[in-house]
């Protein structure tokens, strides 16, 4: 049988969109497959991403494998089924847009229809990318929104952080064993005053993070500066009472920014990260 066309099938969905029916990638790989079977065309592979949103295209690796092997000529066309799973980003789409363009790879949108090797088509084409961005941003606005209202009603605003499990959607409750490691850095460092032998010691007793990481300098300064432990939640530079317990004293917290501090200045160095003091009343 001859093929009228080889194209790469390219299908995604994001963290958000993974229980909607229709975009799941199940339901984009059959809608796709069967409509190259209708128009005769080959499928060269299916490219997948899971869980990855479209703001960009350097973190999605199916994204990445499909426009090398594009590069390459390995298929005559894109199919998508909708040009927000190719990228919700103007700026990627234009640009990538432009390479396929001058290697000859079209873009096809099973659900939209425009023929990208005609300019009237890349109009469109433009036109969706343009919508797609907007959407995108309109999304990310009401993401940080409902954020915001779950930080000042105290609920979590992360989901995995040393110390905690989490408790229920709003709330984290203490991993003892974990805890344990929270409390040991920030009494060492009231005495010992040095992230670097902070460091040195995790590492001779074998102290972990939640991952299984090693603890750097780098590493420990983040855990003795997270609010959180003393019973707040920090969300973009604010600072709100949390509904979870604490593992720190606000007044061991305090102390310990304090020294950090200090330390920063009586070494000449002016930390990136900023320090936050809370309120002890």
């Amino acid at each position: 049988m001859k093929y009228l066309k080889i194209l790469a099938l390219y299908i995604r969905v994001s963290t958000t969109e993974q229980a909607m029916e229709g975009y799941s990638l199940a339901a984009q790989e059959r809608l796709l497959t069967d409509y190259c079977k209708a128009k005769n065309y080959m499928i060269y592979d299916i490219y997948r991403d899971e869980g990855i949103s479209a703001k960009d295209i350097c973190h999605r690796p199916g994204m990445r494998a499909l426009i090398d092997d594009a590069m390459d000529g390995k298929f005559d066309g894109i199919l998508v089924w909708k040009l927000t799973r190719f990228s919700r980003n103007l700026a990627n789409l234009t640009a990538t847009c432009d390479l396929l363009d001058k290697k000859g790879v079209s873009l096809i949108s099973y659900s939209e229809a425009f023929d990208s090797t005609t300019p009237a088509g890349r109009m469109i084409r433009s036109m969706l990318g343009t919508v797609a961005q907007f959407e995108r941003e309109v999304i990310a606005e009401n993401v940080i929104l409902a954020m915001t209202e779950r930080a000042k009603q105290g609920k979590r605003t992360c989901s995995y952080i040393l110390g905690y499990d989490l408790d229920g959607k709003d709330s984290l409750k203490i991993n003892a064993a974990e805890a344990k490691i929270v409390r040991y850095l920030y009494d060492s460092y009231e005495a010992r005053k040095s992230l670097i032998e902070l460091e040195h010691i995790c590492d001779q007793l074998g102290i972990h993070g939640k991952r299984g990481g090693y603890l750097t300098a780098w590493h420990i300064e983040k855990i003795l500066t997270r609010p959180i432990y003393a019973g707040w939640n920090l969300f973009l530079g604010e600072l709100y009472k949390g509904i979870h317990p604490s593992i720190i004293t606000v007044q061991q917290f305090n102390k310990v920014q304090r020294l950090i501090k200090r330390q920063g200045k009586i070494a000449g160095r002016n930390r990136k990260r900023k320090i936050y003091i809370l309120p002890e009343n």
